[in-house]
C-alpha cells in the first residue's frame, strides 16, 4: 500500500489543481473562478478574471455574490410561475431560439479569397483608413464578414419569400 502513496497523493494533487477555484461561497453555493471568468467574458469580451488587479478581483466577486443572491430572492418570490412570466419567457426562449439559428447559418457560408480579392479591387476607392490606402491583408477579414453579411441577407430573403409564398399571409394595417 505504501509503495503507491506517491500515486494517490500524485492524483489528488492533480485532481485538487483541475477544480477550479472556489472565490466565494454563497448560502453553500460556491462561486468559482470558472464563474468570474464566464462573467467577465460577457462583460468584457476577451479579459480574463485572472488578468484582472485584486481590487478588480475583489469587485467582479462582490458583484457575483450579489447577482447570487438577488437570483435567490427572485427565486424564493415566485415569480416565474405568474402568467407574465411564463409569456414573457415563453417569447425570449423563441427569440434566443432564432438569434441562435441565425448564428448557426451564418457560421456555414464560406466566402473564398477570389471573393474577398474581388470586392477589394472593386472598392479600391474604399479601401482607406484617412488618407493612407489599406492593404488587402488588412482588409481581408472585415471584407470576410461583410460578405458573410451580404450572403446572409440575401439566403434569408429568399426564404422569407419563399416561406411567405407557402403560407398564408394576412396584413391588417
Amino acid at each position: 500500500m505504501l509503495k503507491h502513496l506517491p500515486l494517490i497523493l500524485l492524483t489528488a494533487t492533480t485532481l485538487t489543481f483541475a477544480a477550479p477555484a472556489t472565490l466565494a461561497i454563497v448560502n453553500g453555493k460556491a462561486i468559482t473562478a470558472t464563474d468570474a471568468n464566464l462573467f467577465m467574458s460577457k462583460a468584457i469580451p476577451g479579459m480574463s478574471f485572472e488578468k484582472l488587479d485584486p481590487k478588480m478581483k475583489r469587485q467582479i466577486v462582490d458583484q457575483l455574490i450579489n447577482q447570487s443572491l438577488i437570483k435567490a430572492q427572485v427565486a424564493q418570490s415566485g415569480i416565474q410561475n405568474t402568467p407574465q412570466f411564463q409569456l414573457a419567457y415563453a417569447a425570449l426562449k423563441d427569440d434566443l431560439a432564432v438569434d441562435m439559428w441565425m448564428k448557426q447559418q451564418v457560421s456555414k457560408i464560406t466566402v473564398s479569397d477570389k471573393e474577398t480579392k474581388a470586392f477589394y479591387d472593386a472598392n479600391q476607392d474604399k479601401m482607406k483608413q484617412g488618407t493612407k490606402k489599406v492593404s488587402y491583408d488588412e482588409a481581408k477579414r472585415e471584407i470576410t464578414q461583410f460578405l458573410k453579411m451580404e450572403k446572409f441577407k440575401a439566403q434569408m430573403t429568399k426564404m422569407t419569400e419563399s416561406l411567405r409564398a407557402s403560407s398564408k399571409v394576412e396584413v391588417k394595417l
